[in-house]
């Protein structure tokens, strides 16, 4: 910086250059591949009169017809489809609903960091990434989201859902 403090409006200083240039190096691209450990998760259940399994899968497009096994890379923010369908319950008579779907740091569904992606049956409004489809529409729905890792740890996470049954009555669920 320099100042002319002469008075009259003349000066009695050259002029002076500055030569300078900034220069910034590109930081290092990284990238995180998740392994998905199992292809699908199937829970048999019986509930009251009713035996049926719950099957929950990941895909890596909007159609669900291409599965997630344990040798596909998964990246960073790539969108993911999970898949909740249930075998052995008549369309006509129950709906399922899904309640809340989180992901924990560890295996348990209550140990450890808790995201959720679904609550009270819908998206996370904190997560724009997160859509829910044909909730409570029919034996299945499925929903997406952005991949993501916990901050600080490793890219492992834990998928848990809590689904409710609803008994349909003239086109509406009452659960």
């Amino acid at each position: 910086m320099t100042q002319d403090l002469s008075p009259g409006g003349i000066t009695h200083q050259d002029q002076v250059y500055i030569d300078f240039s900034c220069i910034h190096t590109q930081p290092d691209i990284q990238t995180v591949v998740f392994r998905i450990k199992s292809s699908s998760v199937v829970q048999v259940i019986s509930s009251g009169p009713w035996r049926y399994s719950v099957t929950m899968k990941a895909y890596t497009d909007p159609g669900r017809t291409q599965a997630v096994y344990s040798n596909t890379e998964v990246r960073l923010n790539q969108k993911i489809w999970v898949e909740l369908d249930t075998d052995g319950l008549d369309e006509k008579l129950v709906a399922v609903v899904t309640d809340s779907c989180w992901a924990t740091d560890h295996a348990s569904p209550t140990g450890g960091r808790k995201y959720y992606l679904i609550k009270n049956g819908c998206p996370n409004s904190e997560d724009q990434t997160v859509r829910v489809e044909g909730n409570g529409e029919g034996t299945s729905n499925y929903f997406s989201f952005n991949m993501f890792q916990f901050t600080g740890s490793s890219a492992e996470f834990y998928l848990h859902c809590k689904l409710q049954l609803c008994v349909k009555q003239e086109n509406s669920c009452v659960k």
